[in-house]
């Protein structure tokens, strides 16, 4: 990415930040997935249960290999060796994991999340 666009594209994180938060949500931005990584980490205890949402950009961050690699008692519900009645448990008790991670289908400028889920 060019200077130029990559100032533009810092501008309206600013921007979106900022909404995020007048929309009493906590804000961060990083340019990389590798600083999204070292991010979640800093943000995690380790021992904590931490369970996630399906969501591509966790894994393209190396994220879900941080959370399988023992410090956390990761609910990891696409585990392909669960029985159907396993990734049911498995979803249930995500609902009481310390940490949720997950993603949204869109971020507008406006501060807004825009979330399609199959499941919920």
């Amino acid at each position: 990415m060019d200077q130029n666009a990559r100032a533009v594209m810092e501008k309206r994180m600013a921007i979106v930040c900022s909404n995020l938060e007048k929309n009493n949500m906590q804000a961060f931005y990083v340019p990389s997935g590798e600083e999204a990584l070292q991010l979640v980490q800093s943000m995690l205890r380790e021992g904590e249960t931490v369970a996630t949402g399906g969501s591509m950009s966790l894994k393209e961050c190396g994220i879900i290999d941080l959370l399988k690699s023992g410090k956390y008692t990761f609910l990891d519900r696409s585990d392909p060796d669960l029985s159907p009645e396993e990734k049911e448990e498995v979803t249930r008790k995500a609902f009481f994991a310390d940490t949720y991670l997950c993603s949204s289908n869109a971020v507008t400028e406006a501060g807004e999340l825009y979330n399609v889920d199959g499941n919920a």
